[in-house]
């Protein structure tokens, strides 16, 4: 994990160009990051791919045969990823300097539209939008322009600082929403200028930027941008393309962009907020790119305005939201997103596809962080956690794991008593097939590879933690695809091998089960299950006893939901412990009404 971002990355570098094996092809290996032809970065687990070889950045030292095979862009994206691993730039980043505070970017987003008025024969070339919204592959050409001086030179430490901070960015902006498959396609460029600077040019950037152009073989104006992120959006096959002008030659304002692309443009002394700030500025810039408006008071904004794929108003704007409106990457230096921004970049509508969230409060900190997790739309689990010994209560960057399990339809998730102080255990629904994984305490905190379990199960998935047995067996709960009512196992672990039972079927007279919840009580000894099982718009409730007969009883009809009214009760046979006798009867009632 890099800094402070709470996700696992893997590097894959594929076949070597120079002994004739051909690159493993990109739809391969799924990757959030590419450089050149062989070396890609992604979000753990690391994929198994022929014709590539998978390395841990933290953990794995990297053969020099290997370095230097890789051309420039490949080794500058791969040094970027090793320097984010490394431990000085984990403190730094997890003690930031102006931590929270709002940008005070004045004219970030209009600066770039006044500095492209004033250009001579700019004018921009009509065609398909470069970055309408944030799904999906994205080209990225990040052109670092230096002068004549030394005082307009980067050093190569620097080289790879910027590199590795747009990295760490768009980690980030990509991890907030899995689902949209985002990816990134880098082509880097190093301009060097004979240009002296000059602080009274009429147009700062053009007085650079059009020189730069005309070197990359471009037309030396805004055109020359244009044909610029398009030739590269066509070399790399991808949905959406800009760029982003790195230097430190005098500009306008030291970071700002176009809505809606094509460019943005970033002072690498980022003014007082300095070079380590850098990633969260570029990812507020690139928000701007793909549709963003500025939130914070200082930039002018208002709660109107139409903006984004789904022509959302700026509700966040610190002008005039409720109480300032709250924490977010479009008004502070934070890594916070907030739900008009979700909107803006084009998200509303996928993230509501996503599926049973749930939340827990584990055992991780002094007060115990919630951990919550949530199906991801494409593949895998998507993951977050809050920082409660934070007074601010920060929730960590989403993250994302089992991506090799395709569409996961429903979760469970628990927090053992196996490791300190307890790994998350998680069971994953996919199709009709149940999978098993889990998460050490630390300090990898890294998710296990999938285990197929058994099939037949729909609907959601409960896993408990239960008090059989001496370390507390686990006990799952899923509704049967086919055939009626419900499948049970449990896992003895006790037993060093850890195995679960055969899945055993139960409730059948309850025909097909939509969902299901399950508990362990303090009827019985250790403690009876208990359940409650929804089957259209009923809940029926079922309890197993502790032994040593371990039958399901039941099930007893509870609640018709919704109804008209309250209805006449149906006849029922008995329960457990009296809560339900022979003179207790189930009530429908309305519910919503």
């Amino acid at each position: 994990m890099a800094g402070d971002l709470n996700i696992t990355e893997y590097l894959v570098v594929t076949g070597n160009r120079t002994r004739g094996l051909a690159a493993a092809p990109s739809s391969e290996i799924p990757f959030l990051h590419r450089y050149g032809e062989r070396v890609l970065i992604g979000q753990a687990p690391a994929p198994h791919a022929s014709r590539a070889r998978t390395f841990d950045p933290v953990a794995d030292e990297l053969p020099e045969s290997l370095l230097a095979e890789l051309n420039p862009t490949e080794r500058l994206g791969l040094e970027a990823l090793r320097h984010r691993a490394r431990p000085d730039y984990v403190r730094t980043k997890q003690h930031r300097t102006r931590e929270g505070q709002p940008w005070n970017m004045e004219g970030c987003q209009d600066a770039a539209e006044r500095g492209r008025s004033r250009a001579r024969g700019d004018a921009p070339q009509a065609g398909a939008p470069t970055s309408a919204y944030l799904e999906g592959s994205v080209a990225v050409g990040l052109i670092i322009v230096e002068g004549p001086t030394a005082a307009l030179q980067f050093s190569a430490q620097e080289r790879t600082k910027v590199v590795a901070e747009v990295q760490n960015g768009l980690t980030w902006l990509a991890s907030m929403n899995p689902s949209a498959g985002i990816s990134f396609t880098y082509d880097i460029r190093i301009v060097s200028l004979s240009i002296q600077p000059d602080p009274a040019a009429p147009d700062l950037e053009g007085h650079w930027r059009n020189p730069a152009m005309a070197s990359l073989g471009y037309h030396a104006s805004w055109t020359g941008v244009v044909q610029y992120v398009e030739a590269i959006r066509q070399q790399f096959a991808t949905q959406w393309t800009y760029c982003a002008f790195f230097t430190k030659y005098p500009l306008v304002h030291f970071g700002y962009a176009s809505i809606g692309g094509p460019r943005l443009v970033m002072d690498y002394n980022n003014d007082g907020w300095g070079p380590d700030n850098i990633d969260r500025v570029f990812a507020h810039e690139t928000g701007h790119i793909f549709g963003c408006p500025d939130e914070y008071a200082s930039s002018g904004c208002n709660c109107a305005g139409s903006w984004g794929r789904f022509g959302r108003p700026n509700t966040n704007c610190e002008n005039c939201a409720p109480n300032g409106g709250i924490a977010c990457l479009m008004k502070a230096n934070t890594w916070a997103m907030c739900d008009p921004t979700r909107a803006h970049l084009g998200w509303a509508e996928t993230m509501g596809d996503m599926r049973n969230p749930v939340l827990i409060q584990s055992r991780f900190g002094g007060k115990g962080n919630f951990e919550l997790a949530v199906p991801a739309v494409s593949s895998g689990v998507a993951v977050t956690w809050r920082n409660n010994d934070n007074p601010s209560m920060p929730w960590a960057p989403m993250g994302g794991f089992g991506q090799a399990l395709g569409k996961v339809e429903a979760i469970s998730l628990i927090q053992s008593n196996f490791g300190s102080p307890g790994n998350l255990e998680l069971i994953a629904r996919v199709g009709q097939q149940l999978h098993f994984m889990w998460r050490d305490s630390g300090p990898a905190f890294r998710w296990s590879a999938p285990t197929s379990m058994f099939g037949g199960a729909r609907g959601n998935p409960v896993l408990i933690q239960s008090r059989f047995g001496t370390k507390g067996n686990f006990e799952l709960v899923v509704p049967a695809a086919t055939g009626g009512g419900l499948l049970f196992s449990y896992r003895n672990n006790d037993n060093p091998s850890l195995p679960w039972s055969a899945p055993l079927r139960f409730g059948q007279t309850l025909g097909t089960v939509d969902e299901v919840t399950c508990i362990q009580s303090n009827f019985g000894w250790p403690g009876n299950l208990e359940l409650i099982a929804r089957v259209g718009q009923q809940l029926h409730f079922m309890w197993r006893d502790s032994g040593p007969a371990f039958q399901w009883h039941g099930p007893f009809l509870l609640f018709t939901i919704p109804a008209a009214a309250p209805t006449s009760p149906a006849p029922d046979d008995g329960a457990e412990e009296g809560l339900m006798s022979g003179r207790d009867r189930e009530l429908e009632i309305p519910v919503g009404v």
